[in-house]
C-alpha cells in the first residue's frame, strides 16, 4: 500500500493530545459520606485520577485512537494496486459508435463503458494528467492533459453516443502519435471490438452485450409502367431465428406490412410494387425488441430527374446541338444572336461569344468566347494534352488534338481539368451560387467533336452544370459529409434535420459539405428563391455492415485481454473505504460509553 498525500501523517500529532488526556487527574470536590461501603469505590477513583500513572486498558481510549487513525489514513488518500492505471498520462478512448447502443444487461454498452470510465477518474492521482478521446467516424479529443477530475467527470458525462461507425484504425494513429515521446503513460479502450494493436500499455475494455440484432441493410427502387417497384434487404445478425413485421412507409403513410421470419444470419429480399411514380421518401421498419435499435429503421429517397431548361446560344455548332439533344431531361432552346439580359434558364451554354453582362439564374458553359475576362488573349497553337483527375474525362480519352486555343485566367474559384503545356484550357469552378465551365478552344479548331468519346464529355458537362436543382447525392451514411447541390439564384439556404431543428447554412455561398448528418432520418434542404421556396431531400442511414453484427470475443482472445489488463498495473483509492470503517468504529464507542454511564 502506498499513499497519495501523506503529507497528512503530520496529524498523527494530534493522538498525543488524547493519551494526555487519560492520563491527567481529573478536577474533584470532597464530600462526606454516611457509610464506609463507598470507600473501596472512591478510593479506585482516586486512584484512576492520579496524574501520569500508567495507562491501564480502557476499550474508549483504544476506540477513539482507532477512529484518529482512521481519518488521518483516509485523508493521506491510502492506494492498493489494482488492474487499472491511475497515475502518470492516462488516456481513456470511449467508443461511441452506433454498436455501443446495444443492450449490455439492464442498461447499454455505452452508459456500461462510461460508469467503468467514471470510476477510473474517481480513482487517480492528484498529480495524474488525463486525456479523454471518443472513437466513431474519426477520433474526437474532448480533453487533452488535465488534473482536474470534475472536469473531466462533467466532460465524460455529456459525452452520448452516436449512430456512426467505429475508426479504430485512425484512432490508433492518433494514440501511437500522443504517446511517441511519453514513458509514463497507459491507454484504457472501452469499446464493443477486439482492438488489434502493438500498443505495448493498452488495456482493452471490452464490453459485453446482447447478440440478438435484426437490421434492415437496404432499400432501393425501380420504375416502370406500374409504378415503383421498392426492393428491402433485411438481415438477421444474431444465432437464433427472429420472426418480426415489416412495414413500409410512403411520405409518411403506412403502404403495407409483411411478416418476416429470417434464421440465423439469413439475408432477405423483401419487394412492394405498384407504388404511386409521384412518391417522394420511402421508410422501412422493422417492428422488433432487439439489441440495437438504431438499425431497425432505413430511408429511401426517390428522386425523379426533372426536366432542365437550357439555352444553347451558337452560330452553328452542330456536333455540340446534336451531343446536348442526346439528353432527354434536357429541354434545349438554341439561338444565335446574343441578347441582352436573358432569363429564365437552368444552363447557358455560350459558343463563341457572350453577353457584356452574364445572366445569373442559371449555369454556365462558355466555349471559346470572343472576348471574356476569363480568358487570356494569349492563344496557343499546340501541345501536350493533360488531363486532371476530374468527372468531366470521366470515361473520356485524350486521342483528339486541338490546333488553336484560348488560355484560362487563373482565378481562387477555378480548378484546371485540361491543361496544354501545364496551362489550363478547360476549367470549372463555382462562383458564388452559379457553376461554370471554361472551354478555351473553339471546338472547330478540333477534331474532338469527331470522337466517339465527344458525346459522353458533353453528357459530363450537363450532369456538372445541372444537377443543382434537385439534390444529387441523396443517401449517406450517419457521420458522413456531403456536397449540398444549390440552385444559382438561390437567396438562402437552410437545413431542416429530421428532429425539425432547422440551420441557415447560407449565404455566404458557395457552402462546404455539410457534415453533421449523425442523426438517421430525412434532412431538408430548403432554398428560397425570389418567388418561391424550393425543397430537395436527402437521407443518413446506418452503416448496418459495420456496426449491426456483435461479435463477442472468442476464449482465446478472453485471454489476450487479461493478459494486457494483468500488464497495466495501476492504484485504487481506499481512503472512502477507510473513513466509513471509522464512522462505524465511532458509532461502537458511542455504544461504549453509554453502556458504562
Amino acid at each position: 500500500m502506498s499513499f497519495f498525500s501523506p503529507i497528512f501523517f503530520l496529524f498523527f500529532i494530534g493522538i498525543i493530545p488524547i493519551i494526555i488526556m487519560y492520563l491527567l487527574k481529573k478536577q474533584h470536590t470532597d464530600i462526606v459520606i454516611s457509610s464506609n461501603y463507598l470507600w473501596e469505590k472512591a478510593l479506585k477513583d482516586i486512584e484512576a485520577n492520579r496524574p501520569w500513572q500508567k495507562l491501564r486498558k480502557n476499550l474508549l481510549l483504544i476506540l477513539q485512537l482507532l477512529i484518529f487513525s482512521l481519518i488521518v489514513l483516509s485523508l493521506a488518500k491510502p492506494y492498493i494496486f489494482s488492474s487499472a492505471a491511475s497515475s502518470g498520462n492516462i488516456i481513456i478512448v470511449l467508443d461511441t459508435s452506433m454498436s455501443m447502443q446495444g443492450k449490455s444487461k439492464d442498461s447499454t454498452r455505452f452508459d456500461t463503458a462510461k460508469k467503468e470510465a467514471e470510476k477510473i477518474i474517481d480513482n487517480l492521482r492528484p498529480d495524474t494528467s488525463l486525456s479523454i478521446i471518443t472513437m466513431d467516424t474519426s477520433p474526437n479529443i474532448i480533453l487533452n492533459n488535465t488534473k482536474n477530475k470534475e472536469l473531466a467527470k462533467k466532460q465524460l458525462a455529456s459525452i452520448k453516443p452516436t449512430n456512426s461507425k467505429d475508426n479504430i484504425q485512425e484512432t490508433l494513429s492518433l494514440l501511437n502519435a500522443m504517446t511517441k515521446d511519453i514513458d509514463n503513460y497507459s491507454i484504457l479502450f472501452y469499446t464493443d471490438k477486439w482492438v488489434d494493436t502493438d500498443i505495448d500499455r493498452l488495456l482493452l475494455s471490452y464490453i459485453e452485450g446482447e447478440e440478438k440484432n435484426v437490421a434492415i441493410d437496404n432499400i432501393s427502387h425501380s420504375l416502370d409502367s406500374k409504378g415503383i417497384t421498392v426492393l428491402t434487404t433485411v438481415t438477421n445478425y444474431s444465432d437464433e431465428d427472429a420472426a418480426f413485421d415489416l412495414s413500409l412507409y410512403v411520405d409518411d403513410s403506412l403502404y403495407d406490412v409483411k411478416e418476416i421470419s429470417l434464421s440465423p444470419e439469413e439475408s432477405l429480399s423483401v419487394y412492394w410494387s405498384e407504388i404511386d411514380p409521384n412518391s417522394r421518401i420511402l421508410k422501412a421498419e422493422a417492428d422488433i425488441d432487439d439489441s440495437l435499435e438504431a438499425d431497425n429503421t432505413r430511408y429511401h429517397i426517390v428522386n425523379t430527374n426533372s426536366v432542365k431548361k437550357t439555352l444553347l446560344v451558337t452560330k452553328g455548332n452542330v456536333f455540340l446541338e446534336k451531343a446536348v439533344s442526346l439528353n432527354s431531361n434536357i429541354e434545349l432552346y438554341k439561338t444565335n444572336e446574343i441578347t441582352e439580359n436573358i432569363s429564365g434558364y437552368e444552363l447557358y451554354i455560350f459558343d463563341g461569344s457572350v453577353p457584356d453582362k452574364l445572366p445569373t439564374d442559371g449555369n454556365i458553359i462558355m466555349i471559346a468566347p470572343e472576348d471574356s475576362e476569363l480568358f487570356k488573349d494569349i492563344s496557343i497553337d499546340s501541345g501536350e494534352l493533360k488531363a486532371l483527375n476530374d468527372e468531366l474525362f470521366r470515361f473520356v480519352g485524350l486521342d483528339f488534338t486541338i490546333s488553336k486555343s484560348k488560355y484560362i485566367e487563373s482565378a481562387s474559384w477555378l480548378e484546371p481539368v485540361l491543361l496544354i503545356n501545364d496551362d489550363p484550357v478547360i476549367a470549372k469552378g463555382q462562383k458564388d451560387n452559379q457553376k461554370y465551365i471554361l472551354v478555351g478552344f473553339d471546338l472547330h479548331d478540333t477534331d474532338f467533336p469527331l470522337q466517339i468519346d465527344f458525346p459522353i464529355f458533353v453528357q459530363n458537362m450537363l450532369q456538372y452544370s445541372l444537377n443543382m436543382s434537385t439534390q444529387e447525392k441523396t443517401s449517406i451514411l450517419s457521420g458522413e459529409s456531403l456536397n449540398l447541390d444549390v440552385l444559382p439564384n438561390s437567396k438562402e439556404i437552410s437545413i431542416i434535420k429530421p428532429n425539425g431543428h432547422r440551420e441557415k447554412l447560407g449565404p455566404p455561398f458557395p457552402l462546404g459539405p455539410f457534415a453533421d448528418t449523425e442523426e438517421i432520418g430525412v434532412y431538408t434542404i430548403e432554398q428560397k428563391l425570389d418567388k418561391a421556396t424550393v425543397n430537395s431531400y436527402f437521407v443518413s442511414n446506418a452503416d448496418t455492415l459495420n456496426e449491426s453484427k456483435y461479435e463477442p470475443v472468442s476464449t482465446e482472445l478472453q485471454k489476450q485481454i487479461i493478459e494486457r489488463q494483468n500488464q497495466v498495473k495501476g492504484e485504487k483509492n481506499i481512503g472512502s473505504i477507510l473513513l466509513f470503517i471509522a464512522i462505524l468504529i465511532l458509532a461502537v464507542e458511542w455504544v461504549v460509553y453509554n453502556r458504562g454511564n
